[in-house]
């Protein structure tokens, strides 16, 4: 039978900071939604990008459960869980734009977490999910619709503008700069976070021997 009360053992606080910082990005996407319907004039996959918010909060809900458990909450329960994050960010990104969205930077946020609460192993798994995910959407995606007030105003500037330009070489350079640049970010902050947080863990172990 489950507790009334959440356990408070070491994994279940880091659980429960992960399901706190998910519950944030449920109510961010939902109101990042809601202005695009209402301000932006941007008709977008409406349907599947609820289901996928709606999944993550049933998920959240159920691991709220979780937590009254006194079952240990392992590591790889907790890469399990920011796993999931990343898939509900990718089928986002999926409906709207991909890797042309300025939101694909927020892969870089659960790759952080996992270098700062699991062993190196999993954040470097966290560094191989990210990374294939952000290079599938590069390829698969459904490109963002425009908002017809842009595109009127583009057309007319598009008249004025030289013929021989060519705009998707300079666009595709651009996305594959954003790319390389969010490799290399995943690279570093994985090794400077696992060491810095293998530090912290080496001297907490060493004070409690003194």
């Amino acid at each position: 039978m489950l507790n009334t009360t959440f356990s408070a053992l070491p994994g279940h606080s880091q659980l429960r900071r992960l399901l706190n910082l998910r519950s944030l990005a449920i109510a961010a996407q939902l109101l990042t939604l809601l202005t695009v319907w209402k301000l932006l004039d941007i008709e977008l996959a409406w349907l599947p990008m609820l289901v996928i918010i709606a999944t993550l909060a049933t998920l959240n809900f159920f691991s709220l459960l979780r937590l009254k458990s006194e079952r240990p909450v392992c590591n790889l329960e907790l890469f399990a869980q920011s796993g999931l994050d990343v898939l509900a960010l990718s089928f986002l990104l999926y409906f709207a734009g991909g890797s042309t969205n300025p939101f694909v930077s927020l892969y870089l946020l659960p790759l952080v977490i996992a270098a700062a609460t699991l062993p190196a192993r999993y954040t470097w798994g966290m560094a191989a999910l990210t990374t294939a995910c952000y290079s599938l959407l590069m390829v698969y995606y459904i490109p963002l619709p425009h908002n017809p007030h842009d595109m009127e105003m583009s057309h007319d500037m598009g008249m004025a503008m030289d013929r021989d330009i060519a705009p998707d070489s300079a666009f595709n350079t651009h996305v594959l700069g954003m790319w390389l640049g969010f490799v290399i970010s995943a690279v570093v902050v994985a090794y400077f976070v696992v060491k810095m947080a293998q530090a912290v863990r080496n001297r907490d172990a060493q004070l409690v021997q003194v």
